[in-house]
């Protein structure tokens, strides 16, 4: 095996150092490109509704502390929660779209667009809408909430007033763009930076043999 000076292993340091950084950038460089032409964002719009019967008639006592009718809301808010993502609400938000959405979207792309959440012990209903457009997300949302309210009661007799709360706008829309940029970049980065020190091996052993050979 040759002997190599300090000054020769600091040269050929050096050119590995700059021949792995060159490779990190283009791995880099490369990587980011391919994600950004695969990335897309999505949109969604969130307007919450509270569903409950008349408050004012809660009468609160010892032995039952919340009005039955409450306690009922609160036990129906899965099942109100089912009914916002059925698709006869979904029909029904399609009418009240702008005309220039209702040929953008169908009752069946609004409805895979809905999601509705509840919590536990509250009568607070959470209906989502995600599109790829900030504006077709917030006007479905709304919508949507519009149609349930119009349609819960026949569609669940008995069931509490349907609330709507603040309008969902574009300003309180929440984005989210995959794939996410920086882990393909660091997987850029670090697999260019192996590429590079593998090419640095390779080249060091092939003039190694060169010098060999030559002698």
């Amino acid at each position: 095996m040759r002997n190599y000076t300090v000054k020769e292993l600091t040269k050929m340091a050096w050119k590995s150092l700059g021949a792995i950084v060159i490779c990190a950038v283009i791995g880099g460089g490369l990587m980011g490109v391919y994600v950004k032409h695969k990335q897309t964002t999505t949109y969604t719009a969130t307007r919450n509704v509270v569903i409950t019967h008349d408050l004012n008639n809660i009468q609160a006592n010892s032995d039952n502390p919340y009005d039955t009718r409450v306690n009922a809301d609160l036990n129906m808010m899965p099942t109100y929660s089912d009914i916002a993502e059925n698709r006869k609400i979904s029909v029904e938000a399609h009418k009240l779209l702008p005309k220039k959405l209702q040929k953008s979207y169908s009752a069946d792309e609004i409805n895979d667009a809905i999601r509705s959440e509840s919590r536990p012990q509250s009568l607070v209903l959470s209906l989502k809408a995600k599109t790829n457009s900030a504006e077709d997300s917030v006007e479905i949302v709304n919508s949507t909430t519009q149609a349930l309210r119009t349609q819960l009661p026949k569609l669940q007799p008995g069931a509490g007033n349907v609330v709507l709360l603040e309008k969902a706008t574009t300003k309180s829309v929440d984005s989210n763009t995959t794939p996410g940029m920086k882990k393909y970049l660091a997987a850029g980065i670090a697999l260019g930076g192996l590429l590079g020190i593998l090419i640095s091996f390779i080249t060091i052993t092939f003039k190694d043999i060169a010098k060999k050979n030559g002698k």
